[in-house]
């Protein structure tokens, strides 16, 4: 039988399509490793074009993905972000602003790269449901 996972936090990582295939051990894992922070509506989360040093996921509260400018996507809780600077180290690709008061679960490079290579399964589920991403991203693209 399956015990619900008491932390809240927990929780709402379990919902995290890029955490979809982890174990609970996994997930508290993942948990001690980031933090969490509260962000008020209208604050810059990423700055297209400016190095990205973050991975975040949305627990609570909305933002705005714009590139160029221009609106791409709403993100609500579960959505997440910065997974492709703590890949490549590249320039973000998005500027993100919350539209309304946030929290969210954050984990600087050092953070991530740490988590990733202390867990090689864990690396493997994450680089799984990236794709999956990419791929549901250009399917929406068509």
């Amino acid at each position: 039988m399956l015990h619900p996972m008491a932390d809240p936090k927990l929780q709402a990582l379990g919902r995290v399509p890029l955490f979809a295939h982890c174990s609970k051990k996994e997930l508290e894992f993942i948990a001690r490793e980031g933090d969490e922070v509260e962000v008020p509506a209208g604050g810059t989360l990423t700055r297209q074009g400016r190095p990205g040093d973050t991975f975040y996921v949305l627990l609570e509260g909305q933002a705005e993905v714009k590139v160029d400018g221009k609106r791409r996507r709403l993100l609500g809780p579960g959505d997440f972000f910065g997974e492709i600077s703590m890949v490549d180290r590249g320039l973000a690709t998005a500027t993100v602003t919350t539209l309304t008061d946030a929290r969210l679960f954050v984990m600087s490079h050092a953070q991530f790269r740490d988590a990733i290579k202390a867990n090689e399964g864990l690396m493997l589920k994450v680089l799984k449901a990236m794709g999956e991403r990419l791929r549901a991203d250009l399917a929406a693209k068509r």
